[in-house]
């Protein structure tokens, strides 16, 4: 489910219907409230293997670019 959001977000944004500044909010959302899906247990700060492989390697990238500079919480 979430790999869809992210999937019809990256394409909002990169068909210019939605601003940078909204998309950048969405994706730091997601890392922040949703993170145990986002992100990988066995690379910490990367993504989710099943997310990358769902989203395609242009939207991996891309949610990459907007995640430059979030560091995630040690719990």
């Amino acid at each position: 489910m979430l790999a869809k959001q992210i999937i019809a977000a990256s394409d909002e944004y990169i068909s210019m219907n939605m601003g940078e500044k909204e998309y950048r909010e969405l994706i730091l959302h997601y890392a922040r409230y949703h993170g145990k899906k986002l992100f990988s247990y066995s690379k910490p700060g990367a993504l989710n293997p099943t997310i990358q492989n769902r989203i395609g390697k242009k939207r991996v990238q891309l949610v990459e670019l907007m995640l430059n500079g979030f560091q995630t919480a040690i719990v």
